[in-house]
């Protein structure tokens, strides 16, 4: 599932910025909830943060999308991945009424790993490290460059807790879901998203994949 959601979002991604217009007719706008009512899937395929961006959330589709599938199964990351765009795209409607990208999706598979990680189920050794940098890109976007720099120290002593054998899978988790409050708190439709992928997965059920990495 990560591969095709990869694979369609990259190639509709490349393509917005080339196609004249493509863009403009697919990203969310007020229309949205005025009778163009796609916009609020496909806003998910297409990028308006430019080249780096695009990169970004590219790469975080694929990386924490893996791991996220290893924990949910196909079936569940589709359920997070769209049940939590659609959410966030609906904030945006209020907070942020033009834009586009999948990152808020992502998002809900940020919100599933939070719930994976504090339930104990089995998750990539690697897990905690990507979320924290994924909560670092979304304070980063918010507030400043600077705090991309605070996500990769903190990514970096996560990893090398978890090399010392050190629990800190639920702290982890704890913080980023405060970071989905905090982003929330201040309408940032990002901070929406997670939460609702925390309640999405805490409601389909704790997942049971037990992944070797």
């Amino acid at each position: 599932m990560t591969a095709v959601v990869f694979v369609v979002t990259a190639t509709t991604s490349i393509r917005g910025p080339v196609i004249p217009g493509m863009l403009e007719g697919w990203q969310r706008t007020p229309q949205g909830l005025h009778g163009d009512w796609w916009r609020s899937f496909t806003a998910l395929l297409v990028q308006d943060g430019g080249v780096a961006g695009t990169i970004s959330n590219l790469v975080f589709l694929l990386v924490l999308g893996a791991m996220a599938e290893q924990v949910l199964g196909a079936g569940r990351w589709l359920v997070c991945y769209l049940g939590a765009g659609l959410v966030g795209e609906l904030a945006g409607y209020v907070w942020q009424p033009r834009g586009a990208g999948n990152s808020v999706a992502i998002c809900g598979l940020a919100g599933a790993l939070i719930v994976a990680l504090v339930v104990g189920a089995g998750v990539p050794r690697l897990a905690p490290v990507v979320l924290v940098y994924w909560c670092g890109a979304l304070l980063a976007e918010r507030w400043g460059p600077g705090l991309l720099l605070v996500g990769l120290a903190g990514g970096v002593v996560v990893q090398f807790a978890l090399g010392r054998g050190v629990p800190v899978e639920r702290p982890v988790a704890i913080t980023a879901a405060i970071v989905a409050l905090v982003l929330t708190a201040v309408m940032d439709l990002h901070g929406v998203a997670m939460v609702a992928g925390i309640v999405i997965a805490a409601v389909i059920g704790r997942p049971v994949a037990n992944p070797q990495l």
